[in-house]
């Protein structure tokens, strides 16, 4: 079901003026804590005109959705930039597990993305984990096709 939402949001971004149209994928983390968590994250999430939203699988396993607004800025092939959105499906905005209900918290994401190839290698900082994840320029993609 997330791939089939996944294919109609990209289907219907593509036949909008595509500017600044990314897609990403993938998710791996390192967590700064000696915690157990998950380590692989399941991100799906399209980021169009610098707003981004999508799903991940949390460092608690759980499914979590966001819902971002990114600035960046470009320095030869790598692009520096921060999010700064909600994301819901934590039990804690702070740490660890408070009670049963979930919860809409603050998400702020400084990043680093090699821009160089329509395939770009990003990291980010997401509380306390660095996740590299893959992103692809589907402006790219989408003119290389025509």
């Amino acid at each position: 079901m997330k791939a089939l939402i996944l294919a109609a949001l990209l289907t219907a971004s593509a036949g909008a003026n595509a500017d600044g149209l990314y897609a990403y994928t993938g998710a791996w983390s390192e967590h700064f804590s000696s915690d157990q968590f998950e380590e692989t994250h399941n991100l799906a999430a399209l980021e169009y005109r610098s707003y981004m939203a999508g799903y991940f699988r949390n460092s608690y396993g759980e499914d979590s959705v966001f819902a971002a607004k990114r600035w960046s800025w470009n320095y030869g092939n790598w692009q520096v930039g921060v999010a700064v959105g909600a994301v819901y499906g934590y039990r804690s905005c702070i740490k660890g597990w408070d009670d049963q209900s979930r919860r809409i918290c603050p998400m702020v994401a400084p990043s680093l993305v090699y821009t160089e190839y329509a395939i770009q290698p990003s990291l980010l900082v997401m509380g306390k984990a660095l996740v590299f994840t893959v992103r692809t320029d589907l402006d790219a993609v989408i003119g290389a096709l025509q």
